[in-house]
């Protein structure tokens, strides 16, 4: 597959979002913190991206029946990095109220982001043929995989050389993040414009409206992220208050299922182009549902069962994220500015509700088990359920029909060194000349 411009471009403007993100919403939440957050307080900054993801859709998505995509995306992104210049000077001029200052600002922020989703996934869905789409974008996730892993180790690093109480390495830190913010949005200055050919004027009730196919899909989505966030945000609670591990040892786990993602991705990608989507998503979420029953069998004595479940983890996730994305492009070919709108405001809703029932749950109910350890239990069956459930959609893109042992063949040749070599062939190609 030879690379174009305008899919060169695309990556280096990925990336480089990355680092920005790797440098600025990744240490939110540690930000927030060394301002006094409560937990309250930290609950709600979680669930503010995903609000803001689900009010920003239909009126992104209008903005395409108006203006450029790429224009639309410049501006924007321009504008939501601009706006972390006001937490940049929380400490500076904002002390008196600090916390509610950074949840209004970081909310403008992704609710800014957000409004070019519609324009950037239609813009991205064009520019990469149809057969060669798993192979691009499973490059394109391993190289912003391996920025943000990079950049977020130095970035702890960094933080660690100042005191606890001295807001100086946040801060600076964040001006450094939106420098790489706004050099993300100067490639979309560099790509050239696609015709857009969905010049139809949407109503807001078509937003509301999704049918075949495409609502089986979305259904599933919502199951599937209801199932997985339902545990998602107690894995860090149970590492540090359940197994006493430490915060080195955490980061070093997560770092190994980052690292076994990146490794992942372009394996996935291609195994895509050959057997399809709807077999790589199944697969991969009954490997994800293996991830909460793997944390249950951890105790203080079977701490290596961590990283056990953490390869498992990025391996199987990367699967989830490659075929779940080229499956919503697949049902969104027609009409897709508004379709991904409609996709990104339902399947964003679970996503709020669901740790807030997990965290419930945990501090209430009893079913032979308790506490976190029923709701990975729990979690693990509505993920395994969910791959279930996609045997319900058809393959969009490859119409021959697999064998079960030719799939799993075809999976299960994920090879490490392979791997790497993917990675450093994909760096090679992606700086060589056009």
């Amino acid at each position: 597959m030879r690379i174009t411009k305008n899919q060169r471009l695309l990556i280096y403007q990925s990336v480089l979002w990355a680092l920005y993100y790797g440098l600025t919403s990744a240490f939110l939440i540690a930000f927030a913190l060394a301002l006094g957050a409560s937990n309250t307080i930290i609950g709600i900054a979680g669930a503010l991206p995903y609000l803001a993801a689900i009010l920003a859709q239909v009126p992104g998505a209008k903005l395409v029946e108006l203006y450029s995509r790429l224009h639309i995306n410049v501006v924007l992104t321009v504008t939501s990095r601009l706006l972390w210049l006001p937490i940049i000077l929380i400490p500076v001029f904002f002390m008196n109220h600090p916390l509610l200052t950074l949840l209004i600002y970081f909310f403008l922020v992704q609710f800014t982001e957000w409004l070019t989703n519609p324009a950037w996934t239609s813009f991205a869905g064009e520019i990469v043929p149809i057969e060669h789409r798993g192979k691009y974008f499973g490059k394109r996730n391993m190289f912003m995989g391996i920025a943000s892993l990079t950049v977020s180790v130095f970035g702890a690093m960094y933080l660690d050389l100042f005191p606890k109480t001295s807001y100086v390495g946040f801060s600076t830190m964040f001006l450094v993040g939106i420098l790489f913010g706004l050099w993300s949005s100067y490639y979309y200055c560099r790509m050239k414009e696609l015709p857009y050919t969905d010049h139809k004027k949407h109503k807001i009730t078509e937003f509301f409206k999704i049918k075949g196919q495409f609502r089986r899909f979305i259904y599933i989505i919502i199951f599937f992220n209801f199932a997985f966030m339902f545990a998602s945000p107690f894995f860090i609670v149970y590492m540090l208050k359940n197994i006493h591990i430490s915060y080195t040892l955490m980061m070093i786990s997560f770092a190994v299922a980052g690292l076994c993602k990146i490794l992942a991705h372009p394996h996935f990608g291609k195994v895509s182009d050959k057997i399809g989507d709807r077999p790589v998503a199944i697969v991969s979420m009954f490997g994800v549902a293996l991830v909460p029953i793997l944390f249950f069998f951890v105790t203080p004595q079977t701490i290596w069962l961590i990283f056990v479940a953490q390869i498992v983890s990025g391996i199987f996730w990367a699967g989830v994220e490659i075929s779940t994305f080229n499956l919503l492009l697949d049902f969104s070919h027609q009409h897709r500015t508004v379709k991904v709108a409609k996709y990104v405001m339902l399947t964003s809703i679970p996503l709020i509700i669901a740790p807030i029932a997990g965290g419930f749950v945990a501090d209430k109910a009893v079913f032979i088990l308790s506490g976190i350890p029923l709701i990975f239990i729990i979690s693990a069956l509505l993920r395994a359920a969910s791959a279930l459930f996609m045997f319900s959609i058809k393959e969009p893109r490859i119409k021959k029909k697999q064998k079960i042992g030719h799939i799993l063949h075809e999976l299960a040749t994920i090879h490490p060194i392979q791997g790497i070599g993917h990675t450093v062939s994909g760096i090679k190609k992606l700086f060589r000349t056009p």
